[in-house]
């Protein structure tokens, strides 16, 4: 069975669930054929409240130490 996060183009939009790798890893690849130009993924932190950025390892985005479960918001390119 596969498992799903949610990622929104920005804060508080519509998300959409993009499905996620069997090592719990999510495709660079994936997030862009739904999220064009996207380059990685942030989420706001429940306790701090700030923005923090998802890792990107070889065009993989791994999950963060809570985990996808959160929205998560599409980083773009400065410029775009």
């Amino acid at each position: 069975m596969a498992c799903y996060i949610q990622v929104c183009e920005e804060e508080g939009a519509e998300s959409m669930e993009l499905p996620l790798e069997s090592d719990g890893t999510l495709l660079l690849t994936t997030l862009a054929a739904q999220f064009p130009g996207a380059c990685g993924l942030k989420f706001r932190h429940s306790e701090t409240h700030t923005l923090r950025g998802v890792r990107l390892v070889d065009d993989r985005l791994v999950p963060p130490e809570d985990g996808w479960g959160c929205v998560f918001i599409c980083s773009y390119p400065k410029g775009n």
